[in-house]
């Protein structure tokens, strides 16, 4: 096995302790956000990810630290509600989506809420500590995840043109492949 090989072929191995839905929470969305509730094999840490999503749109699959998610909350004034955008410092990938995705993610399990006057906000309401001991009191099923890069999880009938490709650059233009 080539260094290249080896290095594409990455994974490491986690605890899957939950896999469910969330509705998605935009006013003109459709469908379900579909994810996974993993830790790390001693069960000290947790992370969510994003596995599917019914009506379409891109997001990136990568692991996101509950802890990163938690210090993201608590960087939050007291009871003021916030926009979804917040949570986009979690992710390394950046698709639109992944904030608004995960805002529902948390919606579902009882972390955030609707903020009262604006259904497009949130509020921070469950309680952390709980929600963790919950989670790493489940059994949880071995599972392998790829380390893969976010380009490498663009489904396969989208291309990215090398020359898009540059350090300096702060967006990606992509184009669709010919049918």
């Amino acid at each position: 096995m080539t260094t290249k090989d080896k290095s594409d072929n990455d994974s490491a191995e986690y605890l899957q302790l939950k896999a469910a839905s969330a509705k998605k929470i935009g006013k003109l969305s459709v469908g379900s956000i579909h994810y996974q509730i993993l830790s790390d094999k001693a069960k000290v840490n947790l992370f969510l990810r994003v596995t599917g999503n019914d009506g379409g749109g891109y997001f990136s699959q990568e692991l996101v630290s509950m802890q990163e998610i938690e210090r993201c909350l608590k960087s939050r004034s007291g009871a003021d509600p916030f926009p979804s955008k917040v949570l986009m410092d979690v992710f390394v990938g950046r698709s639109a989506n992944n904030a608004g995705f995960l805002a529902a993610i948390l919606r579902a399990e009882g972390i955030l809420s609707a903020a009262p006057d604006t259904e497009t906000q949130h509020v921070f309401t469950g309680d952390m500590v709980k929600f963790k001991k919950a989670c790493l009191a489940e059994p949880g099923t071995p599972i392998v995840i790829s380390s893969a890069k976010p380009e490498k999880s663009i489904p396969a009938q989208i291309a990215v043109p090398e020359a898009e490709h540059t350090e300096d650059r702060k967006t990606l233009k992509i184009t669709k492949k010919p049918s």
